[in-house]
C-alpha cells in the first residue's frame, strides 16, 4: 500500500506523470518532425559481410535522435532487416525470426513517398511475420517495436522509399522520414500538432 503522506510517494508520483507526458509526446513534449528524410544503406543479411549494417532501428528515432542502422548478429535493437530470400530482395519484420516477439511491422503504401502523411496506428495494418518484397520506387510504412527504455508502450512511425537495389552481395539504398513523437503516426515533414 502506498503512503500518500510520505514525501517519497509524491516525488515518485510526479516523476511517473512527467515521464508519461514526455513519453506520449503530448503538447508539453511534442518535438518537431524532421523536414527531410535520411538516406540509409543496408546489405543483404544472408550473403553480406558481418561487419556491415543489415537492419534498421526505427525506435532510435524517438526524441531528438534519428533511426539508426544495426546488425542483427550484434544487437536485438532493430525493427526490420533487408535480406535476399529465394533470390528476391525482401524486407523482414522482427517476427519473421523464431523466438523474437511480434512487435515491429511494415506495410506497402499505395501512394508516393511525398504524398504519405499519416500512417495507420493499428498493429493489424502491418505485416509482422512474413517477408515483403523490397522494390525500387515503392513506399513503405513502418510501425516500430515498443521502445524498451520506457515503462509505457511507445511506437515510432516512419515512412520509407527504396531508391535502388544493386551489387553482389545485394545492397539497398532508401530514404526514411520518421516522427520522433511516441505513438504519433503523422509523418508530414516539419509539422507539429
Amino acid at each position: 500500500m502506498v503512503n500518500c503522506d510520505h514525501p517519497r510517494s509524491h516525488v515518485a508520483l510526479l516523476l511517473t506523470v512527467a515521464l508519461g507526458l514526455v513519453a506520449c509526446g503530448d503538447e508539453l513534449g511534442n518535438i518537431s518532425r524532421p523536414s527531410s528524410p535520411i538516406e540509409v544503406e543496408l546489405v543483404d543479411l544472408v550473403d553480406g559481410p558481418l561487419n556491415r549494417a543489415n537492419a534498421l532501428n526505427v525506435v532510435a528515432g524517438r526524441g531528438f535522435s534519428a533511426p539508426r542502422v544495426a546488425r542483427v548478429d550484434d544487437t536485438d535493437q532493430w525493427d526490420i532487416t533487408f535480406a535476399v530470400v529465394d533470390g528476391e530482395p525482401k524486407w523482414l519484420p522482427r517476427g519473421f525470426f523464431d523466438g523474437i516477439e511480434l512487435s515491429a511491422g511494415i506495410r506497402v503504401m499505395q501512394a508516393d513517398f511525398e504524398d504519405v502523411e499519416l500512417l495507420p496506428r493499428d498493429e493489424e495494418s502491418y505485416e509482422l511475420e512474413q517477408p515483403l518484397p523490397a522494390t525500387v520506387g515503392t513506399t513503405y510504412g513502418i510501425r516500430s517495436r515498443t521502445d524498451p527504455t520506457l515503462s509505457l508502450p511507445c511506437h515510432v512511425f516512419a515512412k520509407m522509399v527504396v531508391d535502388s537495389i544493386a551489387g553482389d552481395p545485394q545492397r539497398v539504398w532508401f530514404r526514411v522520414l520518421w516522427n520522433p513523437n511516441c505513438d504519433d503516426a503523422n509523418v508530414t515533414p516539419g509539422v507539429t500538432n
